[in-house]
């Protein structure tokens, strides 16, 4: 997974410490992408980075927050 895209969701779960369920993370990530709260990256910068809002494919977007959450513990 690429290191911007894993340092954004642990951005948003220390940013977002109620929301538990992958609904909830998705909406705190995809605010946080409109408003550019993460170093000003946008739904475009963050695509380059590999992070996909499409809910074709949410399977990726639940491993890395799955990643991310599994980081975040450890500390």
């Amino acid at each position: 997974m690429n290191k911007i895209a894993v340092e954004f969701v642990r951005f948003v779960l220390e940013q977002n410490p109620n929301a538990a369920d992958f609904v909830a993370i998705y909406d705190a990530m995809s605010w946080a992408a409109c408003a550019r709260s993460f170093h000003n990256l946008g739904h475009e910068e963050l695509a380059m980075a590999g992070i996909s809002f499409s809910l074709l494919d949410t399977s990726k977007l639940e491993d890395l927050i799955a990643q991310a959450q599994k980081i975040r513990m450890a500390e």
